[in-house]
């Protein structure tokens, strides 16, 4: 992993592989480490990039407030800084939000979007949700793991993995960010893209879990329906996560057959 300074902080980055570039957002509270099942095997065939967004991972952060907007220039300086000029932008929750925003603004950078398990807009019912991931990570990062856990993976993975579970949250609250988590929370906050999603003409391919009951499928087809060069692929047993174990081999045939068209 490689550190650069951009503005005031430093992100952590791993850049790998050759040829086309696809460029990986991770969504709130992960890091870049979530989309390794997807960048070890796509780097044999194009250039990928996978970074932590600000205040997660090994990402420093500053006094700034935290916005959709700040996340986004983080991104597009990175991406100065490496010499990309052009990429495939794939982003989960957080990271689809922040990714759809490039795309708004700096559509010369932007060849295709795949957009997973986001929302183009934070309506009443993600303000209720959010209000408890917020309630939650007050308390601490135990709370808030157990808190968004139930959102994220359908019951009977809970139940086979639930002593895996109970390991990993444990080992990732000793170093979890929270105040990172806590600003990134605050930046879906009044977040609404909807009326500038025509804007965005590059193929675009969202992708959602059938069960997500945290951004459901009425909201992402929100992004469908407004961007005119998009299809929608629901993915059957499946949350709030999209890479569980059993989807990667679907989402990374999905992944390759979505970049043999662009």
């Amino acid at each position: 992993m490689t550190k650069k300074t951009i503005g005031n902080i430093c992100i952590n980055y791993e850049l790998e592989g050759e040829g086309k570039n696809i460029v990986f957002v991770h969504g709130l509270s992960d890091n870049l480490a979530y989309w390794k099942p997807l960048s070890e095997n796509l780097k044999n065939d194009y250039q990928t990039l996978i970074y932590d967004l600000r205040g997660h991972g090994e990402s420093s952060d500053d006094d700034s407030e935290t916005t959709i907007d700040l996340y986004q220039e983080d991104l597009y300086q990175l991406l100065n800084s490496l010499n990309i000029e052009n990429a495939v932008f794939v982003g989960l929750s957080l990271g689809g939000n922040v990714i759809l925003n490039l795309a708004v603004n700096h559509p010369e950078m932007v060849e295709g979007l795949i957009v997973m398990s986001s929302f183009p807009e934070h309506d009443e019912k993600l303000k209720r949700i959010f209000d408890d991931f917020d309630n939650a990570i007050d308390q601490g990062f135990v709370e808030f793991f157990d808190t968004i856990l139930p959102y994220t993976l359908t019951d009977d993975l809970l139940e086979e993995y639930k002593e895996l579970l109970e390991s990993v949250k444990h080992e990732a609250a000793k170093t979890a960010n929270i105040e990172g988590i806590k600003k990134g929370i605050k930046a879906g906050y009044g977040f609404n893209l909807t009326d500038r999603l025509n804007e965005i003409n590059v193929p675009t391919l969202i992708i959602a879990g059938k069960e997500d009951t945290l951004t459901s499928l009425d909201i992402q087809e929100k992004i469908h329906e407004n961007i005119e060069n998009s299809e929608m692929i629901i993915i059957e047993k499946t949350k709030h996560n999209i890479l569980t174990g059993r989807n990667i081999e679907n989402v990374l045939n999905i992944i390759t057959e979505f970049m043999s068209k662009i």
